[in-house]
């Protein structure tokens, strides 16, 4: 293995310790982290406005009148810092409400007290002002995406404070991919119908970067190694499961690592937002046949595509189906003054009547018979001819030695 290719793969191994956006007490851990098949479909948890409204009351009402507290007592910085996680939790949950405005305020009254611990209480104010900074940039980069003709002051403000992160910390991988997007988007990108035939993506894949063989090194050749567990995040805990950009990079990735039914799985997912009336942020992009047609230039020489087809709307289905069995029993639960937050047998009594599939994310397919039954019919009959064969055959034979011939039990 060449140098260059192994500091690649160390890159990617550091990266992928590290993830990108959002804090809250709902962020998924690596281990956490669905199938690339239930990112794709869907099958994650998708809570409707009323499990959000609860929990910002109730954050909010914890961090009321917090900063009063002195950092000179003890009492009252254990509870100051004890408040900081409760921040991110209210933070978040604005977001998600479309609360933009409110959300970044919260951050920055985190970062005031966040300053006012730090000489004290060094290490904790470190990680939280980490964490305080990564949501304000993420919440920036939603207000933009999700604001018709926005500025550019919102990326900037965010480019500011992830590069500030990353200045500090080369490794933080928060700040790394965070600033990935943010620059990609920041550059205006365009498409053009005489340029390279990959769609231009966030990750900056070209068609020189399928070169070669696909795997999980190529990532790391591409200078992307860790992006899947970033992606991943990103569509199931940021909203990226909406947004055709991050959909399509997700596909690329994919199938640059060798994952081709989950690449063509990825590009059926962008292809169902197109139709939806999702657009992508690029410029100069075609109508929507044309531009599903050219995010699927790296699918195109795919065999099973039709087959993957089927399985994907079979596995949509099924993800929708989960989705809206567990948003019911939400709705009941919090309609009785329950809350998953408060309550940590909440989802003990949910379940679905739908078998685990095998594979995470794929429909199950009949298991097949050991032997067909075809098969299975010919061989008897087959062994049933052999045999009467055999005793005709011993018959003529004691019937030319002029003996009689021996019984069926003598055989």
């Amino acid at each position: 293995m060449s140098t260059r290719l192994l500091i690649y793969l160390v890159l990617g191994l550091v990266a992928g310790s590290l993830h990108a956006g959002l804090w809250d007490s709902d962020r998924p851990t690596p281990e956490g982290l669905p199938s690339h098949y239930d990112v794709i479909a869907g099958r994650f948890d998708r809570f409707p406005a009323d499990f959000y409204e609860l929990r910002e009351q109730r954050s909010s009402a914890q961090i009321a009148g917090i900063e009063d507290l002195k950092v000179d007592d003890t009492n009252q910085l254990d509870r100051l810092c004890a408040s900081l996680p409760v921040f991110d939790d209210a933070g978040v949950a604005l977001l998600r409400l479309g609360r933009h405005g409110d959300a970044i305020i919260l951050m920055d009254r985190k970062l005031h007290i966040v300053s006012r611990v730090h000489d004290i209480r060094t290490a904790t104010a470190r990680s939280q002002g980490d964490r305080g900074e990564a949501n304000k940039a993420a919440i920036l980069l939603n207000r933009w995406l999700n604001t018709p003709n926005p500025t550019d002051t919102d990326l900037k403000v965010a480019h500011d404070i992830l590069q500030a992160q990353l200045d500090a910390d080369a490794f933080n991988s928060d700040a790394r991919w965070s600033l990935l997007e943010i620059n990609w988007r920041s550059s205006k990108p365009a498409w053009q119908p005489t340029g390279d035939p990959v769609f231009p993506n966030l990750l900056g894949l070209t068609e020189a970067s399928f070169r070669g063989e696909h795997n999980d090194s190529a990532l790391a050749r591409a200078g992307i190694g860790g992006c899947l567990a970033f992606l991943a995040r990103r569509i199931v805990y940021e909203d990226g499961w909406e947004n055709v950009d991050v959909m399509y990079a997700y596909s690329l990735a994919l199938a640059l690592s060798g994952r081709d039914e989950e690449a063509l799985f990825a590009w059926f997912r962008a292809c169902e937002l197109i139709d939806g009336g999702a657009t992508t942020g690029v410029a100069n992009a075609p109508a929507p046949k044309a531009l599903k047609r050219v995010m699927g230039v790296h699918v195109n020489d795919l065999e099973q595509k039709t087959s993957a087809e089927k399985l994907y709307i079979e596995m949509r289905e099924r993800a929708d189906a989960w989705s809206a069995s567990r948003n019911k029993f939400l709705e009941v639960g919090l309609a009785k003054g329950r809350h998953p937050d408060t309550d940590p047998k909440f989802w003990a009594a949910w379940s679905l009547n739908d078998p685990a599939p095998q594979q995470p994310g794929r429909p199950e397919e009949p298991d097949e018979p050991f032997m067909h039954p075809a098969i299975l019919i010919g061989g008897f009959g087959g062994f049933a001819l052999v045999l009467l064969t055999m005793v005709i055959g011993i018959v003529m034979v004691g019937r030319r030695g002029g003996g009689s011939a021996p019984s069926v039990d003598e055989l």
